[in-house]
């Protein structure tokens, strides 16, 4: 569990899943035209995935793909939330969520639900108390102190027991047993900044199971070791930030970026917003964002439409119809947004490497596919940064760019690691070469039939995947639209080479950029915060 990164918002391939022989024969089709076309010469795409909706009249969606010919089905949902919905002072709490929709329910999970929620509530208030203590601690003389640690004392003695009775109500870990035992696999969740989805992939014949479990589990969950929890997610940020060769300063980069927009944080949460969650709040986080109207199921594999159907309105037609708030919508300006170019020298334990961030589009807009084909027009052993920077002047080690397209805006970034005597500083100065000739000529002919060939075939080779294709629709829903699979090879295809131009004016701007110089720091020494061309970090969190 945990946040994922999905480039281009293509999550999760794999090529040893199962595959059905339509989609086996339609990829094969598709990499033989667009091999064989020649330059110059217009694609023919029509495939289009087959998708059911259906929606039921407390507003939730289902998208339904049916594959007979496999044994299995993918299935998942997503919630419009993630951690951009957050408040300040409380990031961290969509992914904290996520976590606690795996502790069970009012009826998966526990001996004697009543009890249990006394004993719940209880620990809920002698944690409060333990908090207000250990913050007194830590603004008193020695002798008050003294005093306070005995109350401390006393108190996590009684925490103790609380949660020791807890514990022998609860039965913790059994809504992962109960699909184990149906023979489920690949039970998980993600928090990205836009959403929040669920996935797992059971036998055909388990499907009901999966129905029943899902719509409990939104009825009526139960978060059962919250404060554990809490020390899971301290955890994860410590891998995924901490420990991370680049991990903080990277951390660093996006906060100075998207100041003031909520995308800034990163939805691990900070430290500090960590220490002071409460399960009241996670409950009003769920029962505010987590309604029938944001969430879209889907399911990929064997089963029939019609009694997913009926199995949709027996199970989740049960959830009452709630009204939500709007999301929050900060603009984000891609034009004239920033004031003047940025840098940031920063440190981290990894070889001195270059990071470039521009505002881009958003999910959904043209220009966003514009960039993914200039970025592929970049990118791999054939595009211009491999044969210009690692071959060519050969001062780089790996160079690469990717459209990262959110749900309220997107960025275009540039990273490069350097080889032998090269800088960071040589690294921008070659990027910004690269740009400069993106924005004066049009790409070749020849460069563009190869980058929408790329693009095209990984973009049909990803729905050969049952759990790719479902994460796919997921995630496309949860940031706009699923429909975007089918309409976006299509468009890929239509884009030329003067697009690219007119996107690489428009975007790659200096005035927009937000740069982090990355070198390597002295053994134990924290990340630098040091700016230039600000003068100062401010709004970074």
């Amino acid at each position: 569990m945990g946040e994922i990164m999905a480039p281009s918002i293509q999550p999760m391939f794999n090529e040893s899943s199962p595959t059905s022989n339509g989609c086996r024969g339609l990829l094969y089709a598709l990499v033989v035209l667009l091999c064989t076309v020649p330059i110059g010469a217009e694609v023919e795409l029509t495939a289009r995935v087959p998708v059911e909706t259906i929606q039921l009249e407390n507003g939730m969606r289902f998208l339904l793909v049916a594959r007979p010919e496999m044994t299995t089905v993918a299935a998942g949902w997503v919630v419009e939330v993630g951690s951009a919905d957050e408040e300040p002072g409380q990031t961290g709490l969509s992914h904290l969520l996520e976590h606690l929709m795996f502790k069970g329910t009012r009826n998966v999970g526990t001996r004697d639900i009543e009890r249990e929620r006394i004993l719940l509530d209880r620990e809920d208030r002698l944690q409060s108390n333990l908090r207000a203590l250990r913050a007194e601690q830590l603004e008193v003389g020695a002798k008050k102190r003294t005093q306070l640690d005995r109350r401390v004392g006393h108190i996590e003695g009684q925490l103790n027991q609380v949660q020791a009775e807890a514990r022998s109500i609860s039965l913790l870990g059994q809504f992962s047993l109960l699909y184990s035992r149906l023979g489920a696999v690949g039970l998980n969740a993600h928090t990205l900044r836009d959403l929040t989805f669920y996935y797992v992939t059971v036998p055909a014949e388990k499907l009901e199971a999966w129905f029943w479990l899902e719509s409990d589990r939104l009825l009526e969950p139960v978060f059962r070791e919250f404060y554990k929890e809490l020390d899971v997610l301290h955890e994860e940020r410590r891998l995924r930030i901490d420990s991370n060769p680049t991990g903080s300063a990277d951390e660093q980069l996006k906060a100075e970026f998207w100041d003031p927009h909520p995308y800034a944080w990163d939805p691990q949460g900070a430290p500090e917003d960590l220490e002071r969650l409460t399960r009241e709040a996670a409950r009003g986080f769920f029962r505010q964002h987590y309604t029938p109207g944001r969430i879209t199921a889907a399911l990929v594999g064997d089963f029939d439409i019609s009694q997913a159907r009926e199995l949709a309105v027996r199970y989740f037609g049960r959830i009452q119809a709630r009204r939500s708030p709007p999301r929050r919508e900060v603009p984000w300006l891609v034009d004239g947004g920033k004031e003047a170019e940025r840098t940031l020298s920063l440190e981290c334990d990894c070889p001195p490497q270059v990071q470039v961030l521009y505002p881009s589009a958003a999910f959904g807009e043209p220009d966003s596919r514009t960039l993914e084909v200039m970025a592929a027009v970049l990118n791999g052993r054939s595009g211009r940064l491999y044969r210009s920077m690692v071959l060519g002047d050969g001062i780089a080690f790996s160079a690469s760019t990717l459209q990262s397209p959110l749900r309220q805006a997107g960025y275009f970034s540039f990273r490069a690691e350097t080889k032998g005597d090269s800088t960071p500083e040589t690294l921008l100065v070659a990027w910004d070469r690269e740009v400069a000739r993106l924005q004066s000529e049009p790409v070749t002919a020849e460069e563009l039939l190869r980058a929408k060939n790329r693009l095209a075939a990984d973009s049909f080779r990803r729905l050969k995947d049952p759990s790719s294709l479902l994460a796919q629709l997921l995630v496309y829903q949860g940031m706009g639209d699923w429909s975007e699979i089918n309409t976006w090879p299509r468009q890929v295809l239509e884009i030329d080479a003067d697009e690219i131009q007119a996107a690489a004016r428009r975007y790659l701007e200096p005035n927009r950029k937000t740069v982090g110089l990355y070198n390597q720091s002295a053994s134990g020494s924290p990340p630098s915060t040091a700016t230039a061309g600000r003068g100062s970090e401010e709004g970074t969190p």
